[in-house]
């Protein structure tokens, strides 16, 4: 029998026997993103050919790109994987100033004494693949979760790489109406449109999302003062933002916010990113189903993005809400001081509400974002980029991806 049988296909099928769980579980991140079904039987610890083995199979399917990189994150591990066909077979693996890379390194993980066995397993797959592979470790609070946004940016490269070119087909366009979930209203949902209507005894927010309609975003703002906003260009400078986020994730948006009583203008941020949030779920999982999406992504979207870009940003739609900024070459207090707290930008909006707007989106969908700082410019720069980028990196979330038919971006197939 074969040690390994690896095919573009129905990734829940999968068997991995190695004498370690926690290498079994990294194999299986990378045939997971790659969109593989995956049998593997290996009886020894020789990791180093254990890579090799994985490598050589999928350097056996015909590349549609020679280097491609991404973000790769779960839970509050993440990291930046660019993989080089074109270059001699080498791995490299560098860190953030905040994290000692050989510390880390040097660290048991689950079933593992250290993780030098997890660099052997890439230096074989990189040796298999007769490839470049280039991690950066970015956010390292838990050895596991480190690894697994590792692993996980590995297959979604090699996903980039080798995975077929598909038939995007067309998603279902049947509509259903009026779901009550109490104070939310789906008015209704389609697999490229949504509508959701918040009703509370302060205020109401009506969001619609649509994927075919791609016109000039509506924010629109009724009734009670906000604060520090009312009469300035502030709420302008809102819609600008927002329409960063849906010019580059390929949708129209409208949101109509009526307050009867509001006084702060965190509040009016965090609850539209909610709503919004909300909005894209009830499409993101109607896509899902219907057929697949990557429901993970990146603003890393070419080779050249990897070493140039100065903040990228990450998602993935698991149903649990976990965010963060991580600096790579500065400290959590530099980026408090400089980017989130206490910034006016364009024409009158608070760094500290643009924060809550994340905080409220991450809510709503039920993702992980990370937002990876490598080199921070004035915050007048870095929001709008950082809006941007998560658009990107959403526009990914909802692409194509047959192997992933009604499953979720985990490994554990969960969106409850």
């Amino acid at each position: 029998m074969k040690p390994l049988i690896l095919a573009f296909g129905d990734v829940q099928s999968k068997r991995m026997e190695t004498p370690n769980d926690f290498i079994s579980h990294m194999v299986e991140h990378i045939a997971w993103r790659l969109g593989c079904s995956i049998d593997l039987q290996w009886p020894n610890e020789d990791w180093r050919s254990l890579g090799s083995l994985l490598g050589t199979r999928i350097r056996s399917f015909t590349p549609r790109l020679q280097s491609a990189a991404t973000l790769g994150m779960i839970d509050d591990g993440s990291a930046e994987v660019l993989i080089d066909l074109g270059k001699n077979d080498d791995l490299n693996i560098s860190a953030g100033v905040n994290t000692d890379l050989e510390w880390f390194l040097s660290l048991r993980c689950e079933q593992l004494s250290t993780g030098r066995d997890l660099v052997e397993l890439l230096t074989g797959l990189a040796k298999g693949l007769g490839a470049q592979i280039l991690v950066k470790v970015c956010n390292f609070e838990d050895p596991h979760h480190t690894w697994e946004g590792v692993f996980r940016a590995v297959g979604m490269v090699l996903n980039k790489l080798f995975a077929p070119a598909v038939n995007p087909g067309l998603f279902s366009s049947s509509m259903e109406t009026d779901i009550d979930r109490g104070d939310i209203i789906v008015i209704s949902r389609s697999s490229y449109l949504a509508e959701i209507k918040r009703q509370t005894a302060e205020s109401g927010l009506s969001v619609c999302v649509d994927f075919k309609k791609q016109q000039p975003v509506v924010f629109e703002y009724e009734g009670a003062p906000i604060g520090h906003y009312h009469g300035t260009t502030a709420l302008e400078g809102f819609r600008q933002l927002l329409q960063l986020v849906a010019g580059e994730a390929g949708f129209s948006l409208q949101a109509v916010f009526r307050s009867k009583v509001l006084s702060s203008s965190h509040v009016l941020l965090e609850d539209t990113g909610m709503v919004i949030g909300k909005v894209l779920r009830e499409i993101l999982i109607k896509r899902m189903m219907d057929l697949g999406i990557n429901g993970a992504g990146s603003s890393l979207q070419h080779p050249r993005d990897f070493c140039h870009q100065k903040i990228s940003v990450g998602i993935s739609v698991e149903g649990r809400k976990s965010w963060r900024f991580v600096p790579l070459n500065a400290t959590n207090a530099d980026i408090r001081q400089r980017l989130i707290i206490g910034h006016t930008i364009m024409g009158g909006l608070y760094s500290e509400d643009l924060d809550d707007f994340l905080d409220g989106l991450t809510w709503g969908l039920g993702c992980s974002l990370v937002i990876h700082i490598k080199e921070l410019p004035p915050a007048e720069d870095a929001w709008p980029m950082i809006y941007k980028h998560l658009g990107v990196a959403l526009g990914e979330v909802f692409e194509i991806n047959p192997y992933r038919k009604g499953v979720p971006p985990g490994v554990k197939a969960n969106l409850s």
